[in-house]
């Protein structure tokens, strides 16, 4: 990986918890994988808004999706990125 695309993943790692839903949604997350239909309403989200935000997380590489039939799974990317949102939280306590 080049360096340019390597700060172009940094970057839009970056913009996409950049935004409260979507980090809200992180966060939700942080507890195990969910369905979308749990996401919609636990972050208050029309499901054109949600899906779009969910999206975005995935193509930043933060979320993964898994297809259960017709349901649309959700989980952390990695555990790295779990101790990260956690190492934030931790950070700004103080």
């Amino acid at each position: 990986m080049t360096v340019d695309n390597q700060l172009s993943r940094r970057v839009e790692f970056h913009k996409a918890l950049g935004n409260p839903v979507r980090l809200q949604i992180v966060d939700f997350l942080t507890k195990g994988e969910q369905c979308q239909c749990d996401i919609f309403p636990k972050c208050g989200l029309a499901q054109s808004t949600g899906s779009a935000y969910l999206t975005k997380l995935v193509k930043a590489g933060i979320l993964n999706i898994r297809r259960d039939g017709t349901r649309k799974l959700y989980s952390i990317a990695n555990s790295e990125i779990s101790e990260i949102i956690e190492n934030i939280r931790s950070a700004l306590k103080n």
